[in-house]
């Protein structure tokens, strides 16, 4: 199992992903996420989701067995 942090930094800073528990500021880069991340977590993970019927795929953190916490913004 994968940590919250070690799943945001496996991916470049310069990617933008939206939070989807935030309430405001949810779209920002993979670097200024980590930046202002409070929690580090256990239960994660870095998968590919495919949009548009499988011609898109974006990249998403979410927990193992659960929703998506970020996702790629395109």
């Amino acid at each position: 199992m994968a940590k919250l942090m070690e799943c945001l930094k496996s991916l470049p800073g310069e990617l933008v992903m939206r939070d989807m528990a935030a309430v405001r500021d949810e779209v920002a880069t993979v670097a200024e996420h980590i930046a202002r991340l409070r929690r580090d977590e256990d239960g994660y993970e870095v998968r590919k989701e495919s949009r548009n019927y499988g011609r898109d795929e974006t990249t998403a953190i979410g927990l193992i067995g659960g929703p998506a916490m970020y996702r790629e913004v395109r």
